[in-house]
């Protein structure tokens, strides 16, 4: 059966962190507390008034199952926050152990709660259980909901072992010559570089301020933009990515500095699963001569197997080359479209 709740129900908060603690399947875009900064900064966007937020759970035998962040907006149905700039992979919210019967009772119902609308789901990540369900009851779903499924985007992670001299035997033959180049690079012209990593709420705002001069510049160089400003202030004051990360435990950022300048960075949340989901990366591009993304990536893969358990850093999409000569792989997003 669906229940509804408002958002700040703390009955729906309880549900809600309750199904996302230790579930391997969610990425920390599914929190409660990433999606509290959504909540928070569609307050802001004048469209979202033209639309309607359910947060609908569905229970069997009073024991909630799954949670349903949903947002109508005339006759689609998505996740919730689909539209907000920041959420690499969305989900629904989930009991680890729930089955595959309980999907397909939930998806019944919620086609006759909202009948004739097409629900959109997009980012959804291959290591989803929502997603194993799909492809395990594909033919149904396409009879039942003329189900539409198909490629979202390439994501790449780096995966590493408990030391560093198995993960760097284990790169390319062209790759650790380039990586030893670029440490003999910064060595020779004293570039004194310096690794910082903020666990937890980011609460330098200085540094975020230089992080996102860095990124704005970036994006003006891939978009070819003449100004930089206009996209720092988005990112730096009016941005759900930078708002969880003033907020979020989970939070890490790693930040690579060369002559005491920021060359790199990368900021994101760590997951259930080991791993730490990067939606931001950028490179300071006066600084390509010493590959600092690839410094950046090596350096961090040093601390986290000093200092965490950590073993794969998400480097989410975009399939720039030096993500995979540091040993980079792809894991797949998808769509998948139902008609009610």
């Amino acid at each position: 059966m669906l229940q509804e709740y408002e958002f700040n129900s703390p009955v729906l908060k309880k549900i809600w962190v309750d199904l996302y603690q230790k579930n391997p399947y969610l990425f920390p875009f599914s929190s409660y507390e990433y999606n509290q900064q959504v909540y928070a900064y569609k307050k802001f966007k004048l469209k979202n008034y033209l639309q309607k937020d359910h947060f609908l759970v569905y229970c069997e035998n009073g024991t909630p199952l799954v949670l349903l962040p949903l947002t109508v907006k005339k006759d689609d149905i998505f996740l919730f926050g689909d539209d907000i700039s920041g959420c690499d992979n969305l989900d629904l919210v989930y009991d680890k152990d729930v089955g595959y019967d309980s999907f397909t009772k939930m998806f019944q119902e919620l086609s006759l709660r909202f009948p004739q609308k097409i629900l959109r789901f997009y980012k959804i990540n291959e290591r989803s259980l929502l997603y194993q369900y799909i492809c395990e009851n594909q033919k149904w779903l396409e009879k039942q909901f003329r189900l539409e499924v198909a490629e979202d985007r390439v994501c790449v992670k780096v995966l590493f072992p408990k030391d560093y001299e198995t993960y760097f035997s284990a790169l390319s033959r062209n790759c650790k010559s380039n990586l030893k180049k670029a440490y003999n690079k910064a060595a020779k012209t004293d570039a004194d570089m310096n690794l910082q990593v903020v666990k937890g709420p980011v609460s330098d705002g200085q540094l975020l301020s230089e992080m996102m001069h860095v990124y704005a510049h970036r994006e003006s160089e891939r978009k070819n933009r003449s100004l930089d400003y206009p996209c720092y202030v988005k990112n730096r004051y009016f941005s759900v990515l930078s708002w969880a990360a003033q907020h979020m435990q989970s939070q890490y950022t790693f930040c690579l500095f060369l002559h005491h300048t920021l060359a790199a960075f990368m900021s994101g949340f760590e997951t259930n699963f080991g791993e730490i989901v990067f939606p931001r990366v950028a490179m300071n591009s006066q600084f390509s001569k010493y590959a600092p993304g690839k410094l950046m990536i090596s350096e961090s893969v040093k601390w986290l197997q000093r200092n965490t358990d950590i073993n794969g850093l998400d480097l989410s999409r975009g399939d720039e080359r030096y993500k995979y000569e540091m040993g980079g792989v792809n894991h797949m997003n998808y769509r998948f479209f139902l008609n009610f």
